[in-house]
């Protein structure tokens, strides 16, 4: 697609500017429209469905274009609401102003004085005196039966237990051979029965359930680390993403039974030596979710 052509030096009337503007709203529209092809072509790749498409994607792929294809098409919403606007408000601007009529001549002159007003409402109450002094105590009386006990404060529902935290200022990371806790500085979002302290590495979830729980590790070159969730002190084995020279990012989700007052942190390790990893900055380095699903 080409780009619109204006004029470097426009001599332009008010009908010329309004057919201008309505020129590059069209503009915009087809830019768009070719955005939103792009990708619908990129699902069809995603489940298969291109001509001559030989291999599958993958469930990693699939996400990253799940996750892409809402981030665009949330961007063109917003931008098409825009664009609307401005649309409705070049329809409806008038082409032309007609001139200033003529001032008008100067109306008589009113009476000095008018007719009188009708009387007014009696004035509000005044305010109550001030209250007498308190009499004289009376005797305590007897202490009446304690009532029954309440029934048991509810447990949270599933949705209303949640957190996410981020790192999106990245920076450079010592990674241990007995592993290094990832911090969230940037970004926590999390339900009132869940904390992160620690430095901003440990969430601490208060109410006992089934969760899920994921994360993304993403940094600027591969390096040979590996990531896992440590949860009450102890390595998950299921949440490890084992060290490979061809990885920079990382990503794992798991299931798993959390009694109230677990702690979970989030690692990079050295399989053999120490290690050193760059985080991504103005973008995400590294998050953390957790939901509750029972």
């Amino acid at each position: 697609m080409s780009l619109p052509q204006f004029p470097s030096t426009p001599d332009l009337n008010r009908q010329d500017a309004i057919n201008q503007i309505v020129s590059s709203i069209a503009s915009e529209e087809l830019a768009l429209s070719h955005v939103i092809n792009t990708e619908g072509e990129k699902i069809q790749y995603a489940i298969g469905s291109l001509p001559g498409l030989e291999n599958s994607a993958t469930v990693a792929e699939v996400n990253d274009i799940n996750d892409s294809s809402s981030n665009a098409l949330g961007a063109v919403l917003e931008n098409q609401i825009v664009l609307s606007g401005k649309l409705t408000q070049a329809m409806q601007a008038p082409v032309l102003y007609g001139p200033v009529g003529p001032t008008g001549p100067i109306g008589p002159t009113g009476a000095d004085t008018g007719a009188a007003g009708p009387e007014g409402l009696p004035g509000a109450v005044g305010p109550a005196g001030p209250d007498g002094p308190d009499g004289p105590a009376g005797p305590t009386g007897e202490t009446g039966p304690a009532g029954p006990t309440g029934p048991p404060a509810p447990t949270p529902p599933p949705s209303a237990t949640a957190g996410f935290a981020a790192n999106t200022s990245g920076g450079l990371i010592t990674v241990l051979l007995g592993g290094t806790d990832i911090a969230f500085p940037n970004v926590q979002l999390f339900s009132p029965d869940m904390t992160l302290t620690g430095g901003n590495t440990t969430v601490t979830v208060n109410t006992a359930g089934l969760y899920r729980v994921s994360y993304h590790v993403n940094t600027t070159a591969a390096v040979l680390l590996g990531t896992r969730l440590v949860i009450n002190g102890g390595i998950l084995t299921q949440s490890m993403v084992p060290p490979a020279l061809t990885l920079s990012q990382f990503y794992n989700e798991i299931e798993v039974n959390l009694a109230q007052g677990s702690t979970i942190r989030l690692q990079m390790y050295a399989p053999v030596i120490t290690g050193v990893a760059t985080l991504l900055s103005g973008s995400l380095g590294a998050s953390l979710m957790i939901i509750r699903l029972g």
